[in-house]
């Protein structure tokens, strides 16, 4: 009677998507299917396509050449060969596809593959840009720029570093894209890109906008991923029965998920996100399957999340309710008068004369009225952490503010640009908001962003 499985099957899973020659070299040798004759052979190939590589490398003058660059030539071959095996209709095949075929023929067919990723992850970058989404964040936009991806169809080296990726890539994907190299990884992150694209295109710029303000008013800076939080707050609309695309929750909508989510256990409550899904395909007419099953396999990551904020009746920090930047109130500040510039020298020879901390703090208490001048005579004259720190006590939270407007702490100027005193004045201030409340400097840091001088 004969077998109706196979004696030796590879686990696909122990597999390596990055090194899936190596890797499938040594499953195929473990279950058996590859004798120590075949690795051998697979061996010597590869030493002579690295030779061969190697000679043409150096435009056919010698096939010595430093060790580093040896290593990173037979890993391209080997990455480019992995692509070849990948291509086969399963891993069995692969595996047998090693005991009969020239590893020259494998790299070849590999090497066309390259070219065929590239040509196509190149057509992805052009529509990725054509779908670009308008936002002020800077690793979103710095990634789709010609310094960002663009640098790989640039710089790719497909016949010596095929599996390096020359490119500079910040913004996180929601579906991250792991266990791949080179070609295969721009191609596959361009991929996963434009689905988030596509989805965050059917909502208006403002009101996504909007809605990553109401998450984190600095969001331009951050590291945040956007379709996650469009794909959150689209969820949260249809689950609570309002309009999708405004992406607008409001205090009152997500004590209605509450109410509703009290009713459900594990299982229904995955059901009814799924049923929100499918409100979403409908009313966005979203009809590409890949779009769909994109979004769907988000949800594996988001439904847990979810749950669990129920749970710890933690939902608003899930859902988040949009806040119009244009429609906060915003602080107006009027400094007094500076006092001339003869009272001014006067004040800085008498405040270097004194000896003593606590005459200094007088000095400055009684005779400067001017928030323009007290800034200026923390950086004219000499003053010690202690002495800094004791000033800001006395000031509110709106020249605090101000103070951080004019000298942040958290600038991309270099701290060597800076003067001494500049550099004293930024530390003290930085360590003066650390041992405020935090509520405090939630306060100030909201002030911060709102303030307007006159």
């Amino acid at each position: 009677m004969g077998n109706i499985e196979k004696s030796h099957i590879v686990d696909s899973n122990n597999l390596s998507g990055e090194f899936y020659f190596t890797s499938l070299l040594r499953e195929a040798y473990k279950c058996g299917i590859l004798y120590d004759s075949d690795v051998e052979n697979v061996q010597m190939q590869s030493i002579k396509l690295l030779s061969y590589k190697s000679e043409r490398y150096n435009n056919g003058e010698s096939s010595s050449i430093r060790v580093e660059v040896a290593e990173s030539i037979m890993k391209s071959n080997l990455y480019t060969i992995g692509l070849y095996l990948k291509s086969l209709p399963d891993v069995d095949c692969a595996a047998e596809e090693l005991k009969k075929v020239n590893i020259f023929d494998m790299y070849k067919k590999g090497r066309k593959i390259i070219n065929a990723k590239f040509h196509t992850a190149k057509h992805m970058y052009k529509l990725n840009k054509k779908n670009k989404l308008t936002t002020f964040n800077y690793t979103y936009n710095a990634t789709l720029s010609e310094n960002g991806i663009g640098i790989f169809f640039k710089s790719y080296d497909p016949d010596y570093e095929a599996h390096e990726c020359p490119a500079s890539i910040d913004y996180q994907l929601f579906g991250p894209v792991n266990d791949l190299a080179g070609v295969e990884f721009i191609q596959k992150y361009l991929e996963n890109l434009y689905y988030e694209n596509e989805f965050c295109k059917n909502f208006a710029t403002g009101n996504i906008h909007n809605l990553l303000y109401g998450y984190d008013e600095g969001y331009k800076d951050l590291l945040i991923n956007i379709f996650e939080q469009v794909l959150i707050s689209a969820l949260g609309c249809s689950l609570a029965n309002c309009n999708i695309f405004n992406l607008n929750i409001s205090k009152m909508d997500i004590q209605y998920l509450y109410n509703e989510f009290s009713k459900y256990d594990d299982y229904t409550f995955t059901l009814k996100i799924t049923e929100a899904t499918e409100k979403i395909f409908e009313e966005l007419n979203i009809t590409s399957i890949r779009l769909q099953r994109y979004i769907k396999q988000s949800l594996s990551k988001l439904i847990p999340d979810m749950f669990s904020a129920f749970k710890t009746k933690t939902l608003e920090k899930v859902f988040i309710s949009p806040i119009n930047p244009k429609l906060e109130p915003k602080v107006h500040f009027r400094a007094s008068v500076k006092m001339n510039d003869n009272d001014y020298r006067k004040l800085i020879d008498e405040l270097s004369i004194c000896r003593y901390s606590s005459d200094k703090l007088a000095l400055v208490k009684k005779k400067v009225k001017s928030f323009d001048d007290l800034e200026d005579i923390l950086l004219d004259v000499q003053w010690t952490e202690e002495e800094i720190i004791s000033i800001f006590d006395n000031f509110r939270d709106i020249e605090v503010a101000i103070m951080i407007k004019r000298h942040p702490f958290n600038s991309n100027v270099e701290a060597t640009d800076l003067s001494e005193s500049e550099q004293m004045l930024r530390l003290c201030l930085k360590k003066y908001i650390d041992q405020l409340t935090l509520s405090r400097q939630k306060q100030i840091s909201q002030m911060v962003n709102h303030i307007i001088e006159e």
